[in-house]
């Protein structure tokens, strides 16, 4: 639920911030100028009339073109054509090449003076976006280099840029658990905020409110008691902007059902049910509390009051909802939406509900793991093709001053060699961290598979109990060493997957080394071709080996929690594995770490 409420609201921003840039870029003129030739506001050229036109026409492809060909004939400034290329992908899905195109805006350390605000504007939007994407370490950098370079100035410009700068500067802190320094960052942001003139077009005051309303979202979701002060002061907010002449009245009244919905949370959390439920009943009646966003967004009160059989009863939209938004299941979605679905129809009785998302846990994880995976792999390929770049500029001109060619050797060596110690130190750090992550998922994914099983047990006893009440024709089942079929004639090939199934989990089967289908053939007497069609047609096409690799691997993940000391080699001989080799390649295909590394972050803990 969180990442949802937290990536909707950034892509509100992004887009509220984009659009103010360009009203801002299409009504600005020549304006005063301020110390040091900045302009006092945003300055129009030829050609942003031009690139303006093709953006407003909706067209993003043909604003794209029509921003190289300018940027191509000296019409744009290469700030200002990627400031408008970022809009572009960003508008066009295209997120990797926007940060990208923005990334390049920020390289330049001195920028011209009449690009400077286009220059602030790129660099705040890239803040934004890579707070969205949760590379919080670059997007403090960014935060704290833009607010350095804007100390000096004086514009109201420089409120609305300060406040967003700092509240993202406060979530990425909030986020890396630096919680005083948060604490500042959101004061910071306040202030901001108070020194913020509004205008006749009222957008300054209601980015101020969304800013308040971000900030009380997240101590809400740190359970932190300075929430209900922030919630106040938006509450303050919103009440002046109900009075202003020219509010927009859907946005007004969704920044008043947002003061509800935070009040009540606020109050849950203190324990003052009775007034939870009045705010957040007020909540649940406005247009915003009806809509499909605010009854997922809604969930999070629900949770937290224990009226899980209506957070589950608003659940059944959360695929529609996730679809709609376009975001995809990766492990962080699954945590903060999958999850909390699960717990709501698990503690509301819902057993099939509970058992329907815990199979669509099981089925979406591998894949969310891959896709992160490779998302890692493409973010460090950037890096790495950027630093290749810029060693070749600095290459050619070290070509052109023969005379201090050694002194700038050594020194760029020095620093290269000192940039390279800090990026493996934090790469170290990071991947221990991930380590730790990926071990808490690993965990959480047995622990539902294990619920799983006991629905799925608890569910055969009340089939078998049902079944003895009313006596219908079954399978008869025999002996424990052996297995014989009195008529498989009668059963599908679903049927016998489960029976096939059962033997190989209830007897263990697939712990010994030699396990495969000669096993199941000595075990049943069925033919080869029936045992393959089986598990063919019967089980989602999933192949016997896929099949008893993953239980062999679940039950070594078991194995390593319980006896934190037993060795790999151990493991592999305990879990079915020929060797410790084929163990740790199958163990790392899945998890994405060897066995040794998976033993080692769950005992660093210890």
């Amino acid at each position: 639920m969180e990442q949802i409420r937290v990536l909707g609201y950034k892509y509100i921003i992004g887009i509220v911030t984009v659009v103010a840039s360009l009203v801002l870029t299409a009504c600005g003129g020549k304006g005063d100028r301020l110390q040091g030739d900045i302009p006092y506001k945003l300055e129009r050229t030829r050609g942003d009339s031009i690139a303006l036109a093709a953006r407003f026409s909706g067209n993003f492809e043909y604003f794209l073109a029509v921003t190289d060909s300018l940027a191509k004939a000296g019409e744009l400034s290469p700030i200002r054509a990627d400031g408008y290329r970022g809009v572009a992908y960003f508008q066009l899905g295209q997120t990797d090449k926007c940060v990208e195109v923005l990334r390049r805006v920020v390289a330049i350390d001195n920028p011209p003076a009449e690009d400077f605000w286009e220059y602030i504007h790129a660099g705040t939007n890239l803040v934004i976006m890579l707070t969205t994407n949760r590379d919080y370490d670059n997007a403090m950098r960014t935060a704290l280099r833009l607010i350095d370079k804007l100390k000096d100035v004086d514009s109201p410009r420089r409120a609305i840029e300060m406040q967003t700068l700092y509240l993202c500067l406060g979530d990425t802190q909030m986020m890396l658990e630096r919680l005083d320094d948060a604490r500042k960052s959101y004061d910071e942001a306040y202030q901001w905020v108070l020194r913020t003139p509004n205008d006749s077009t009222c957008r300054p005051i209601a980015a101020s409110i969304e800013t308040l309303e971000n900030i009380s979202f997240s101590l809400l979701n740190h359970h932190l008691d300075e929430a209900g002060v922030w919630v106040d002061r938006m509450d303050s907010l919103v009440t002046l902007y109900e009075k202003e002449p020219k509010v927009i009245e859907k946005e007004v009244k969704t920044l008043r059902a947002l003061v509800f919905l935070h009040r009540a949370r606020f109050l849950q959390m203190r324990g003052q049910s009775k007034e939870a439920a009045y705010n957040y009943a007020q909540y649940a009646q406005s247009d915003y509390g009806q809509g499909l966003e605010g009854r997922i967004n809604g969930c999070d009160y629900l949770m937290a009051a224990n009226r899980y059989g209506e957070a589950a009863d608003i659940y059944t939209n959360l695929d529609q909802f996730i679809k709609e938004w376009g975001y995809d299941y990766d492990l962080e979605t699954i945590r903060q939406n999958l999850l909390p679905k699960f717990r709501a129809n698990y503690l509301s009785g819902r057993q099939d509900s509970a058992l329907r998302v815990a199979m669509q846990i099981a089925e979406v994880y591998d894949t969310a793991l891959v896709r992160q995976k490779r998302s890692e792999s493409a973010e460090l390929a950037t890096i790495y093709d950027t630093q290749g770049k810029e060693r070749k500029i600095l290459e050619q001109r070290a070509e052109n001053r023969l005379v201090t060619a050694i002194s700038i050797a050594v020194t760029v060596l020095a620093l290269l060699i000192l940039a390279f110690a800090v990026y493996i130190f934090h790469q170290w750090r990071n991947t221990k961290k991930k380590n730790r992550i990926f071990v808490d998922q690993i965990n959480e994914v047995l622990e539902y598979k294990k619920k799983y099983r006991e629905l799925k047990q608890k569910t055969q006893a009340q089939q078998t109990q049902a079944q003895q009440t009313h006596p219908q024709p079954l399978p008869v089942m025999e002996g424990s060493g052996s297995l014989s079929i009195s008529d498989m004639t009668e059963l599908t090939d679903e049927q016998l997957f489960l029976c096939l199934r059962d033997l190989i989990e209830n007897e263990k089967l697939f712990l010994k080394p030699d396990f495969g289908r000669q096993t199941l053939i000595e075990h049943t007497g069925l033919s080869k071709e029936r045992i393959g069609a089986a598990f063919a047609q019967g089980s989602d096409s999933v192949s016997l080996p896929a099949y008893v690799r993953e239980l062999r691997l679940d039950y070594a993940v078991r194995l390593m929690n319980d006896q934190p000391d037993i060795a790999v080699e151990v493991v592999s001989q305990s879990s079915g594995f020929t060797n410790a080799d084929t163990f740790t390649r199958n163990f790392r295909a899945k998890y994405g770490m060897t066995p040794t590394t998976y033993k080692q972050t769950l005992n660093s803990d210890k």
